[in-house]
């Protein structure tokens, strides 16, 4: 992910800076792996001011916000899809490398962002909102087909979860070939199905 900078003094339309910013935000942070970035390195590979940058994110957290829920909007459409399957091992397979292919395309942003100590706290609740109706959907199909309560089905899914994005980030690199990782993703999520499923009839009896 490269963006192309513009010249220093060249006017851009504010919707058009701030996407700059953000590009250019989301390519330090997957470099740097860990929160926060300084704003001098913002503004100088932006080709702007600190003032300019602090004039539309007047809070670090507000541009950790800003690229969280730019990233789960890219990807909240193919997950909901996904999860329409009306059968959980589908559907948990068709989210799982929904995200898979996100994370390899544009690098393991929304994982960085969320799991650092940096955000514990911070996180919009319009980040989590997307977030959560993906997780709660798969959470109430889990429940519901391998007999679990509602906090294990929420845990499996978290857990779940971290397989895509894992995978995902190894693509990114380029450590893992994209079309092995996703098929290794969609095996490991229906593993953690699986475990899942026998913890759910074994505490049935």
């Amino acid at each position: 992910m490269t963006s192309k900078r513009p010249r220093r003094g060249l006017r851009l339309p504010p919707q058009e800076r701030r996407e700059l910013l953000l590009d250019v935000a989301a390519e330090r942070v997957l470099e740097q792996g860990v929160l926060p970035i300084a704003v001098e390195e913002l503004a100088q590979a932006a080709r702007v001011s600190k003032a300019l940058v602090y004039r539309y994110f007047p809070e670090r957290h507000d541009l950790y916000n800003a690229l969280l829920e730019r990233a789960l909007s890219q990807v909240a459409e193919a997950l909901d899809a996904a999860g329409e399957a009306p059968d959980l091992a589908t559907a948990a397979g068709d989210v799982a490398e929904a995200y898979y292919r996100h994370v390899a395309r544009t690098g393991p942003l929304i994982q960085v962002i969320l799991r650092d100590r940096f955000m514990v706290g911070h996180v919009s609740r319009r980040a989590a909102a997307v977030r959560a109706r993906v997780a709660r959907r798969l959470a109430r199909k889990a429940r519901d087909a391998l007999g679990l309560d509602l906090r294990e089905a929420v845990a499996c899914v978290s857990i779940g979860m971290t397989m895509p994005e894992e995978c995902g980030r190894l693509a990114f690199q380029g450590e893992l070939d994209l079309e092995r990782g996703a098929l290794l993703c969609r095996e490991l999520v229906l593993g953690v199905l699986d475990v899942a499923g026998r913890r759910g009839l074994e505490a049935g009896r």
